[in-house]
């Protein structure tokens, strides 16, 4: 039972003060925090005070770098982050009854979606929903999912996880597998056939520990008698990936769906070894116990039309979505 002084204390507590300190926490900086909040620090730092004074602890300790939370503001921050993003997602609902078609989505994407799926959708949603705004953050699942159950994401595009954790639903769009790829002059593609062995003379982009790629990767080598490569290129930036491929010849594995569409424009040829990955189940996760926002709701029924092209169709894209790279 909390005392009277205690619950006073938190009656006490405004809005104002924990979105500066949840920012000031995430960010791990006063100045960071300031220009994210578009405050000045020293009143970013007198709200901080304000708010240790108001609770009676130190939330914060400075270093070389910024500053390292306490055990007290650890706790905090678990408290209050979905409260704020209960009030986000209410800004946006409030926002979208005022103006027929506004409003903001914020969406968490895997490396699975980032080449085709995501940009087709957004594009599709930009041309119907000028007015929606979309915030975009491309990371591993460890970094998204709890992002979303807290509140700070709509939605996650991308490879369904086993376990998505408590209070996230996922829906699946389509099945998806792995091919491994090159750029489309890689001393490979004269040759009619290879065999795994054949890949190891190459360096790799391999995906971090942390996704599912990454482990399919090492399952491939390993289920065939043979070591992982040596010589790799540790990256999770679709965007970077491409541009390495394009003037290297670096082999790595993709998700088919974003790897064919840059294969029928000749950017990427597949290696002929005549063997597919299996990779998963590509879709969106939600958060279980709470409606989407409209504009969330309205770029989901996006993702569905989207998504049912590639399943529907085999991979049949249109390749003018994807302009030519030089090697």
């Amino acid at each position: 039972m909390l005392s009277d002084q205690t619950l006073a204390r938190v009656r006490d507590l405004k809005f104002k003060q924990l979105l500066v300190f949840e920012r000031v926490a995430t960010l791990g900086s006063m100045h960071k925090a300031a220009e994210a909040v578009h405050m000045t620090q020293p009143n970013v730092v007198k709200i901080i005070r304000q708010l240790e004074d108001l609770l009676e602890v130190t939330l914060f300790e400075r270093h070389s770098k910024g500053v390292r939370l306490t055990v007290f503001a650890e706790h905090l921050l678990i408290r209050i982050r979905p409260m704020l993003g209960d009030a986000r997602a209410l800004s946006e609902e409030l926002l979208a009854l005022r103006s027929s078609d506004g409003g903001q989505v914020a969406v968490g994407t895997l490396i699975s979606a980032s080449a085709w799926l995501l940009p087709e959708s957004v594009a599709l949603m930009k041309r119907r929903h000028p007015k929606v705004g979309l915030l975009i953050q491309e990371a591993t699942n460890d970094i998204l999912f709890p992002m979303l159950q807290v509140g700070e994401l709509d939605v996650i595009v991308g490879r369904l996880p086993e376990n998505p954790g408590e209070g996230v639903e996922v829906h699946a769009i389509y099945d998806d597998e792995l091919m491994i790829v090159a750029r489309a002059n890689h001393p490979l593609s004269r040759r009619p056939a290879c065999s795994p062995e054949d890949l190891l003379d190459y360096p790799w982009i391999v995906p971090s520990d942390a996704s599912p790629v990454r482990k399919q990767v090492d399952q491939f080598f390993r289920g065939r008698d043979l070591p992982i490569p040596a010589n790799q290129i540790i990256s999770l930036s679709m965007l970077t990936n491409l541009g390495i491929l394009a003037r290297s010849d670096t082999l790595a594995m993709l998700p088919g769906v974003s790897a064919r569409p840059l294969i029928q424009v000749g950017v990427l040829f597949e290696v002929p070894i005549h063997v597919r990955v299996p990779f998963g189940t590509i879709g969106y996760s939600l958060r279980a116990d709470r409606e989407p926002v409209p504009a969330a709701a309205t770029f989901i029924g996006i993702l569905k039309e989207v998504g049912a092209r590639a399943r529907d169709s085999g991979g049949g894209f249109r390749p003018e979505s994807f302009p030519r790279m030089g090697p």
